[in-house]
């Protein structure tokens, strides 16, 4: 198994906040990783991955929503998970609507569609985010905190997004991505 990591922050000392934790938790259940910038990702490193996970980014950095970094996820064919900012991506490249919203802290989630990531029907997440999603097709919502869409899926393929945090307080969504998708 190889994930591609892929680094959403133009800050490089962001990345221990964002993209090392993920890294971790993946090495440490034994998942040979490796780590990309979102501007350099290049054919042949999507093609080495067996699954890819968009991690996330500080509040102010969104560079990567300013163009079409993420073409690519339209063909792509592989599972992909996007943490934080990294659902952000996922959302713009889908088409769907990014709305101003700040969440900070640990906040209740709760299912509403059946997850390959979460057994648990009601679970707490830590959110860092200025902006939520508004899920139209091909995305779906899995889980809301309060009325907000919190979790996404693609309707088809194996793509999922979440808008908080799960390396800080559920890493075994991201243990499930790597092993139930």
């Amino acid at each position: 198994m190889r994930a591609l990591l892929i680094n959403l922050c133009l800050d490089p000392l962001s990345e221990l906040e964002f993209v090392k934790p993920i890294e971790y938790i993946l090495r440490y259940h034994g998942i040979n990783t490796f780590i990309k910038r979102y501007m350099e990702i290049s054919p042949e490193d999507l093609g080495l991955a067996e699954k890819v996970i968009l991690c996330g980014s500080a509040l102010k950095d969104d560079h990567f929503l300013t163009d079409k970094w993420f073409r690519w996820l339209e063909k792509y064919d592989r599972p992909i998970l996007g943490v934080g900012s990294g659902s952000h991506a996922i959302a713009k490249a889908f088409g769907c609507s990014l709305i101003n919203k700040t969440k900070i802290g640990m906040f209740k989630v709760r299912l509403i569609r059946e997850s390959r990531l979460m057994d648990k029907r009601v679970f707490y997440a830590y959110f860092l985010t200025k902006r939520a999603i508004i899920p139209t097709k091909p995305l779906e919502s899995l889980a809301k905190v309060g009325n907000l869409d919190c979790m996404i899926k693609h309707e088809s393929r194996e793509i999922y997004g979440c808008l908080f945090h799960p390396e800080v307080m559920n890493p075994e969504i991201i243990v499930n991505f790597i092993s139930k998708t």
